[in-house]
Parts: C-alpha cells; structure tokens; sequence
C-alpha cells in the first residue's frame, strides 16, 4: 500500500493482558519482529522517562519477552493503512487496579490523595510519559486513540468497594487520559475480560458496556469467549482476535484510514 499519509499516534494503557502475556515464540506467522517504522516509547523502553521512541518496535522492548493483543493492532496498522509510520506511547503493569482498595500495589487512580507515595501512580507515570514524549516531539504528534484493557485487579472477590466504585473510577480515567492530550472526545477502544477467567467480575463488565453505551467515543469490544493461556490471560489466538478486532474499530469508527480485515462478527457496546 501506496504511504503517503503522515505518520498517528496510539496512546496504550492498563493491566496485564495489555502488558502481554504471550510469549514471542507464539506470535503470528505474519508479524516479525522488530516491527520496522513503529516508533515506540513505554515504560519498559531505554530513555522513556526522557521521552525517547525507539525507532522500531523490538523484542527487548516487550514485558519479558511477551506480547499482547496491541501489537498485532500495530502491525496491522503498519501493513493495510496509508501512514507513513506509527508512534506508539504506552504504559503497562500487570496486576494494578485502578481503586486503591484493589489489587496490586501501583493503581491507575484519579485520587491521587489517597495513595501512599506517587510513585504508586500509574496515571502520573503514564502522565510523565505522555508529555516527555510530546515535549520531545515538539507536539508534533497526532494522537488518535486510547487502546485500553484493565479490570480484572478491581474485581469484587478482591475488594468489593473497587468493583462498586468501578464505573465512577473508570470515567475518570478516562476523562483525565482525555483532558492530558487536550481532546475531550479522544476515541477510547477496549476489551471486556474473559468470562473464562478466574479474575472475572460481572459487575465490572456491567461498569465497562454501561460508559461505552454512554459515550459514542469509547467502543468496547466483547472478549467474553476469549480463550485464555492460564488462568488469566489471554492466550496467542484470542490476544490475534482481540488486536485484530481493535484494528477493525479503528477504521469502522472512521478513526484512521486502510483496509479492514475479513473478521467474524462481533460485539461492540
């Protein structure tokens, strides 16, 4: 495909099946790393806290070697859209709840007043990292989307008071993660958690599909057959189903531009 669009923007976040869990050995047939003109910059990357991208997406940038369902977003967006590259900022941590009260000894909080230190706030490292990046880029960067998927650490099985506080704590991640890139409409695309999964909380999942009714700028993709690696995680195929679908959105939902995939149906709240 012919590229003759100015490289986008994806700003990525959340908990372990967006860290990846899936190891490099079970990566798709089409996609090799290191994935070339994918500039990326997380907070597994050399220089990140500097804002610093990496000029292509490579193993060693990955969780332990491990790979999750946005990477095949970012190959497909790289192979079937007209861009002439991607950017790629994205902060991750496996197990973090976003109510303090929940799992996990870092949370994705607003209330920044209620935690210990701030260095157990994921949303300040993800804020620091969002505007070294932007600083370093002289804002040159065009941020189209939210990739996103958390939840399981604020399941009621852990702290009942994360799961009723759920949708309230969720809409206002967001509505930060929004007002940080200056766009109060930014779209905002995740995933429901696995109802295979032993971290699974209907009342979180009700919190999720509840904001995305709400919102027409937040899709979220039901995930609810994923097919799991272990007791939590999604396994190779799902994560490919999973980032394949994200892709799909995107373009559905007149986001970025390219050749959608020939995908099954699925459910988008």
């Amino acid at each position: 495909m012919e590229k003759d669009l100015a490289p986008i923007t994806l700003i990525s976040a959340g908990q372990s099946n967006m860290d990846g869990r899936v190891p490099v050995t079970e990566l798709p047939a089409d996609i090799q790393l290191p994935l070339a003109d994918c500039h990326y910059c997380s907070n597994y990357t050399p220089d990140h806290d500097k804002g610093v991208f990496q000029p292509s997406l490579k193993t060693s940038d990955l969780s332990q070697d491990r790979w999750g369902f946005d990477l095949v977003t970012y190959h497909n967006i790289l192979q079937r859209t007209p861009y002439q590259g991607l950017y790629v900022i994205k902060c991750s941590e496996g197990g973090t709840s976003i109510d303090p009260t929940g799992d996990g000894d870092r949370h994705w909080t607003t209330h920044f007043d209620e935690l210990a230190s701030p260095d157990d706030s994921l949303l300040l490292a993800f804020t620091h990292l969002i505007k070294q990046c932007l600083a370093a880029s002289q804002q040159h960067l065009d941020i189209k989307a939210m990739l996103w998927h958390q939840g399981e650490a604020d399941r009621g099985s852990y702290s009942q008071a994360a799961a009723d506080h759920y949708y309230d704590n969720l809409k206002a991640v967001f509505t930060y993660c929004r007002q940080l890139v200056g766009n109060a409409t930014l779209p905002i695309i995740c995933g429901t958690v696995s109802h295979h999964s032993e971290q699974y909380d209907p009342q979180v999942e009700k919190s999720m599909s509840q904001l995305a009714s709400e919102d027409p700028n937040i899709h979220m993709i039901d995930m609810q057959n994923g097919t799991l690696l272990d007791a939590y995680h999604f396994d190779a195929k799902s994560a490919e189903f999973f980032g394949n679908q994200v892709f799909n959105c995107l373009i559905d939902q007149k986001i970025i531009e390219g050749k959608k995939l020939d995908l099954p149906a699925v459910k988008i709240y």
